[in-house]
């Protein structure tokens, strides 16, 4: 192993659900191992090598693993795992496929862009390098990575510049001729805000504190120190949600999934100062954070403008919810393909019972993508078959955003007598028999 260069571990040192690479460091006294939920940790072998570890079972924290020697408490996790056993030793290439599997993140902006590249790499039995980020869990650990968001940058570069070029008295024809593509987003920008000199004080500083993540979101700096001074304690962000709240007579100003957001906000009686105290701390929240990567960045901050111009976040002229029901209805084509592949039925018969199923959408693209891409030159063997199953379950259960939280559509697909975990349930009821 070469100095500084991450590799994988030898199969026989892990076990079922985690990965490990050697990190390229050496170190002269063991790594105490921290507690808590962390999502990897950090140790050495005998010779002083740095060992990285963490779990393919998405958004699984260290403090929710098995204890050494003891199995996982899911028994969809241990079934899989069973698969995984059965196979015996497993090559590099499976290995990366699975760690990529286990990344894939269904809120990332580049889904189904990701899902398809996986069932391509299950298909061939090779993930090529370098491949897409596909979500916020122990991406590409040990080989190179590359946006599905071309030109991500460039854009919100451009939304900056139109920004501050409004805040410094530019006219909209003007920034309209230095972005012809971004006219739609300026015209709308403009009109919401209206002329810049009549902004009050109060909107000047909700447009300060919504520009403060664009340091990161335009790549001008990437380090950490910008998270902290747009959210944490002793940053800029928190001193302008202080002006912003004492000027407006608000409640402090949290982030919007914290229990303080939503007792303030009960406690808000008229309609304009809720919304107003909404609007505060959704821009307070960024974009969860810094996740420029979610699917739902522009339209955040374009529901920022709308916010601080006209006083509520939702855009009356937009239709809402229509992402949530894009990765809803992907999801399930998804994984009715994935259950109906694993289960062995024929793709034609699935796709001629769904003609006479009303679910509101029609998921065939996507059952037909699973199949064929699934299948590739050698067809079925053991092997795809557990990393299908890896995928179903991360596409099924992933906390941040599985099928689980659309129960719309699984409610409405169980009422035409249509579910997606039939080969999952029926191998569970074989194992309880």
């Amino acid at each position: 192993m070469k100095s500084g260069e991450k590799c994988l571990v030898p199969y026989n040192m892990i076990q079922p659900g985690f990965e490990a690479i050697y990190t390229g460091e050496r170190v002269g006294q063991p790594i105490e191992v921290p507690k808590g939920p962390l999502p990897y940790i950090n140790f050495t072998d005998s010779s002083g090598n740095v060992i990285q570890k963490w779990s393919t079972w998405t958004w699984t924290f260290s403090d929710k693993w098995p204890e050494e020697g003891r199995e996982w408490a899911d028994e969809e996790i241990r079934y899989i795992n069973g698969m995984q056993v059965k196979l015996g030793h497993l090559g590099d290439d499976v290995r990366k496929i699975r760690a990529h599997i286990g990344s894939l993140v269904p809120c990332d902006n580049g889904f189904p862009v990701t899902v398809d590249e996986l069932l391509t790499a299950i298909g061939k039995e090779r993930l090529d390098d370098p491949s897409f980020h596909n979500g916020c869990w122990m991406g590409t650990m040990w080989w190179d990575g590359m946006s599905t968001q071309p030109l991500n940058t460039e854009c919100m570069q451009a939304i900056y510049e139109i920004l501050t070029g409004y805040l410094a008295g530019k006219s909209e024809a003007e920034m309209t001729e230095r972005y012809p593509h971004a006219r739609g987003f300026t015209a709308h920008a403009y009109g919401w805000l209206g002329p810049s000199e009549k902004l009050t004080k109060l909107q000047k500083l909700m447009m300060e504190r919504m520009l403060l993540p664009f340091e990161y979101f335009t790549g001008c700096n990437t380090d950490n120190a910008v998270n902290r001074n747009c959210f944490e304690e002793g940053g800029h962000g928190p001193e302008v949600d202080a002006e912003i709240s004492a000027l407006a007579v608000l409640p402090r100003i949290h982030m919007r999934h914290t229990p303080e957001y939503r007792e303030n906000l009960k406690r808000i009686s008229e309609p304009e100062k809720r919304e107003l105290y909404k609007t505060c701390c959704h821009i307070a929240s960024g974009v969860y954070g810094l996740s420029d990567c979610h699917h739902n960045t522009f339209r955040i901050v374009e529901r920022w403008v709308h916010g601080i111009g006209k006083g509520a976040l939702d855009i009356p002229e937009t239709k809402k919810g229509t992402e949530r029901e894009r990765l809803g209805r992907l999801l399930f084509g998804y994984l009715l393909g994935l259950d109906r592949w694993l289960l062995g039925n024929p793709m034609y018969f699935l796709l001629f019972d769904m003609e006479y199923v009303d679910l509101g959408f029609d998921p065939s693209n996507e059952i037909k993508r699973v199949y064929a891409l699934l299948e590739g030159r050698k067809g079925r063997d053991p092997t795809k078959e557990w990393l299908a199953a890896c995928l179903w379950y991360n596409l099924f259960h992933n906390e941040q955003g599985g099928i689980t939280r659309h129960r719309d559509v699984l409610d409405r697909a169980k009422g035409a007598g249509l579910g997606v975990r039939e080969w999952m349930d029926s191998n569970l009821n074989k194992v309880h028999r």
